[in-house]
């Protein structure tokens, strides 16, 4: 399947961000780490979009086999490996991020 080989990206507008979304879905990216006890490059990084409208949560390629019914349910959309600048890991193994840099030149 090619969507376990790509990074994924979550939007959530302003509004749904503010209503608590992001614990809905923070809660189910979770219940999926804790359940696969916590797979090595499983996280999930989030940010505000450039004009502000908008929260994006993006999960690495690791995640993506543990989580296919979160991303189907939010309708992700497959990304390039985001720009760090600006993202915090919301939950997960942290070496996500860096362990997807190599081979990537700009």
């Amino acid at each position: 399947m090619a969507k376990t080989m790509s990074w994924h990206r979550i939007t959530l507008s302003r509004q749904e961000y503010e209503s608590g979304e992001i614990y809905v879905l923070l809660g189910a990216f979770r219940a999926a780490y804790v359940a696969r006890n916590g797979p090595e490059g499983m996280a999930m990084f989030g940010g505000w979009s450039d004009d502000d409208t908008a929260f994006l949560v993006y999960t690495t390629p690791r995640s993506v086999r543990h989580i296919t019914p979160i991303l189907d349910a939010y309708s992700a959309k497959q990304s390039k490996i985001p720009d760090p600048s600006g993202l915090s890991l919301i939950y997960g193994d942290e070496s996500g991020f860096s362990s997807f840099e190599m081979g990537f030149e700009a």
